[in-house]
């Protein structure tokens, strides 16, 4: 009798870890795949605004400090997301961060420069452009969204008072999200 207790308790064990990793595991290949969704939509935003600012710096003067200053912003986002490996790391909102703020910024004056200039409103190609940029951005965004929910998921799992003992023994660490969204 005490053996078929103690196997019941073994399996009733053994049953509720493989539940908690198969749990675990499935809500971080939901950070993965979120992970893999914004990395493309960061890529695909800077590949369009790299386009907008060949451009958009064109207009300016050559020795003007904000041509110099876009296209520097531009590579810096562009050198932070490649330094980024293809899954999610502990302090990917920290090495994006800078880069992302100072693109904040720039969106929001290169897109009033091209409504309030007459010049730059009537060329077609600088306003696609523009457009193109503002699009993606706003994607790139909403998968930056989609990514901080799957991690807090993962995270609240992780905190639960059971998941705290068998969450790391299984490999799983809590996350960090992308500060650098709004």
């Amino acid at each position: 009798m005490e053996y078929i207790i103690a196997l019941t308790l073994l399996v009733a064990v053994g049953a509720w870890v493989v539940g908690a990793f198969i749990r675990l595991h499935h809500l971080y290949e939901r950070v993965q795949l979120a992970w893999e969704k914004w990395h493309f939509a960061t890529r695909h935003r800077n590949d369009c605004l790299g386009d907008f600012v060949a451009v958009f710096a064109s207009y300016l003067p050559q020795e003007d400090m904000l041509a110099r200053d876009m296209r520097r912003w531009a590579e810096d986002s562009r050198r932070a997301l490649a330094a980024l490996p293809a899954a999610p790391i502990l302090g990917a909102g920290q090495v994006l961060g800078h880069a992302e703020n100072k693109l904040q910024r720039m969106m929001r004056y290169s897109g009033r420069a091209v409504e309030a200039t007459p010049q730059l409103r009537e060329n077609e190609q600088l306003l696609g452009l523009y457009q193109a940029m503002a699009i993606s951005h706003r994607m790139q965004e909403e998968e930056a969204r989609l990514y901080n929910r799957s991690v807090h998921d993962f995270n609240s799992a992780l905190d639960e008072p059971a998941m705290r003992l068998i969450g790391p023994t299984l490999g799983f660490c809590p996350m960090d999200d992308l500060h650098s969204t709004k």
